[in-house]
């Protein structure tokens, strides 16, 4: 089911979830590589499907549950058919094995669950992202973005909204000066331990995928 209205999850399980862990796959502190997204983006009928189990589970444990299933999110599932498959399915072609699931963590600059498309209500959006009950999340995040020893791996449009946090709060310093007209967008670009890509739904090239497979490998192997 698609649903364009953007807000904050309904679902009180879901939240309940996100109220432990805020983060999916190893916790972000331990992990040594961290992928940064916009927001925990679910379907609004989530507990309706029949994969709901399985993201209970994995919300519950990703590190277990990659490496009891093989699959790095229930999205890749053959039961699950909708929205964010096709971004998981791009994470999934940089060949990571379940081995290195307790290095691996994957977070949003939003820390509650979401549901509808962002895109289409971007006041909103910032509402959510500049609110109270987002604040302990920002700072949590800052703190490990400025982790010297973590890769980040960051999509394009995530630098608009850091700059943004920057003003709005002084967070994310380090994001204020970082200058995209100087990168190459199709590339995988370097500044120091973060890296800028294309969206991993949005046609991002084999080329990127393995450069950023490349790199992972040197620091975790």
């Amino acid at each position: 089911m698609t649903n364009s209205n953007f807000q904050k999850h309904p679902s009180k399980a879901l939240i309940n979830l996100y109220d432990v862990r805020n983060f999916q796959g190893a916790n972000p502190i331990d992990a040594k590589v961290l992928f940064i997204g916009k927001d925990p983006n679910w379907a609004i009928n989530i507990e309706e499907l029949s994969i709901f189990d399985l993201v209970k589970e994995y919300l519950t444990d990703g590190v277990g549950f990659w490496k009891k299933y093989n699959i790095h999110h229930p999205f890749l599932h053959p039961k699950y058919d909708g929205e964010g498959k096709k971004y998981h399915t791009a994470i999934s072609k940089l060949n990571l094995e379940s081995n290195l699931a307790d290095k691996i963590s994957f977070l949003e600059i939003i820390g509650f669950p979401t549901t509808g498309m962002s895109s289409l209500n971007n006041k909103r959006f910032n509402e959510y992202l500049l609110s109270q009950e987002n604040r302990k999340h920002l700072i949590e995040l800052d703190k490990l973005l400025n982790h010297p020893e973590k890769l980040v791996f960051l999509f394009w449009g995530i630098l608009n909204y850091l700059k943004y946090l920057n003003k709005k709060t002084g967070l994310f310093e380090k994001f204020s000066n970082i200058n995209k007209q100087s990168m190459n967008k199709t590339d995988l670009n370097k500044c120091g331990n973060i890296y800028f890509h294309k969206h991993f739904s949005m046609g991002i090239s084999h080329e990127t995928l393995r450069k950023i497979s490349i790199e992972i490998s040197i620091e975790l192997n």
